[in-house]
């Protein structure tokens, strides 16, 4: 009975981590979409990053962000 309890015990755990890593590469994904260090208007500033959506910058509000203009080369 002790050796059920403690495979359940561990499947459980194993269970958890790999929710948690799934969680975790989602949430990385989702900030890797946000444009602004690709955007021309990105300042980079600790004050200002951008002086178009200073709100949205930096932020997920930033994905869909209209206002986008990727740098000139």
């Amino acid at each position: 009975m002790i050796a059920v309890l403690l495979w359940l015990a561990l499947v459980y755990g194993l269970l958890q981590l790999v929710r948690g890593t799934n969680r975790g590469l989602r949430r990385v994904q989702r900030f890797h979409a946000i444009p602004c260090t690709r955007c021309r208007y990105f300042t980079g500033e600790t004050v200002l990053k951008c002086p178009v959506n200073p709100k949205a910058a930096l932020t997920e509000q930033a994905i869909g962000c209209t206002d986008f203009v990727g740098e000139v080369d």
